[in-house]
C-alpha cells in the first residue's frame, strides 16, 4: 500500500487546511490514483481529518489515517478533539463507506495529559467501538518506534477484532523484532536519506527492506 501525507507543509496548522493546500494534496492524490492500482490512502496533517476524507472519496482512495479520532489531546498546532461521529457520518453521507479509517492511537507528536488516567488500551477500545477499521501505534516522535509493551497492550484490549498497525519508528534494525505483534506497518523516515524523514527516497533502502520484510514472511 502506499500512504500518502503533506509532510512538508510545516509548520502544521489546525484544520481546515487552505483552498491551495487541500487542492494540491488532491491533484497528488489523483495523479498517483492514476498510475498505482494497489491499497492508496492519505493522511492531513494536523488533524484535517474531513478533508483528507472529502480527497479520498474524490480521487478514490482506499482508506484515511486519522489523528484525534477519540478523545482529545494536544498537538503541535493546539487541542484535537475526537472525530469519529462527525467523520463516519461524513463517510455515510458521502456514499464512502468503503474508505477505511486507520486511527491513530495517543499519537505522536502530543500530548496526552488530558486523557493520562486512561491505558492505551483503554483508546483501543473506545475507537474499536467507535468503529475504527485499524489502529495506528507509535512511538512518541517520528523515527521512534512505539513501546512493545503498548503492542501488547493494545492486542489485549481489543483481540483480534482490528489490525494493528505500528506508525513509526520502523527500520531494518527493529523490523524482525516488531514484525510478530502487529499485522501491518507504515514506514516512512526507514526509505530516506540518513533516515529523515523529510530527506529524499532513496530505492536502494525502499529495496533492502522490502527484502527483508519478503525474508521474514
Amino acid at each position: 500500500a502506499i500512504l500518502l501525507e503533506n509532510s512538508w507543509d510545516v509548520p502544521y496548522v489546525k484544520p481546515p487546511l487552505d483552498d491551495a493546500a487541500g487542492a494540491a494534496m488532491l491533484q497528488v492524490a489523483r495523479e498517483v490514483r492514476a498510475e498505482w492500482p494497489g491499497p492508496l490512502g492519505l493522511q492531513l496533517l494536523e488533524a484535517a481529518n474531513s478533508q483528507a476524507l472529502q480527497v479520498a472519496g474524490e480521487a478514490s482512495l482506499d482508506f484515511i489515517r486519522v489523528e484525534g479520532y477519540v478523545f482529545a489531546h494536544i498537538g503541535g498546532a493546539g487541542l484535537i478533539e475526537g472525530c469519529a461521529g462527525t467523520l463516519l457520518r461524513q463517510r455515510k453521507a458521502m456514499g464512502g463507506e468503503h474508505i477505511a479509517v486507520w486511527a491513530d492511537i495517543k499519537k505522536k507528536h502530543c500530548a496526552h495529559a488530558l486523557t493520562g488516567d486512561q491505558t492505551i488500551g483503554d483508546h483501543a477500545k473506545q475507537a474499536a467501538l467507535f468503529q475504527a477499521n485499524g489502529l495506528v501505534i507509535t512511538g512518541t516522535f517520528t523515527g521512534e518506534p512505539p513501546e512493545e509493551h503498548d503492542l501488547f497492550q493494545v492486542r489485549e484490549a481489543i483481540g483480534d477484532r482490528l489490525p494493528i498497525i505500528t506508525g513509526s519508528g520502523l527500520t531494518l534494525h527493529n523490523l524482525e523484532q516488531l514484525y510478530p505483534l502487529a499485522d501491518g506497518f507504515i514506514v516512512g523516515s526507514a526509505f530516506r536519506e540518513g533516515g529523515d524523514f523529510l530527506a529524499p527516497l532513496v530505492p536502494e533502502r525502499l529495496d533492502r527492506f522490502v527484502d527483508a520484510l519478503a525474508a521474514l514472511r
